[in-house]
């Protein structure tokens, strides 16, 4: 239960606590203290799991999916042109 005097502290009674609601307050209070390099670097290690789960195919397909750009193979990207200055 949480506190009507103070809505960040959550009654313990008789050693009985709603255990999700303890969980939530502790995420959001650790998230709170969190800076955004943090928060990358545990996104980043999260993804970087369920992404390993991903068979070679499957990992192509949502690659291709969301950021093609990254599977083109054609030489272009690398090739100066006059738009970029490099000839």
């Amino acid at each position: 239960m949480i506190s009507p005097i103070n809505p960040n502290k959550i009654f313990m009674t008789e050693n009985i606590v709603d255990r999700d609601q303890l969980q939530a307050a502790y995420i959001n209070r650790v998230l709170d203290d969190m800076d955004i390099k943090d928060m990358m670097a545990i996104l980043y290690d999260y993804m970087d799991v369920e992404f390993d789960k991903y068979t070679v195919d499957e990992m192509i397909e949502q690659v291709e999916q969301d950021y093609p750009d990254m599977l083109d193979d054609s030489d272009s990207d690398r090739i100066p042109d006059e738009s970029t200055g490099w000839n």
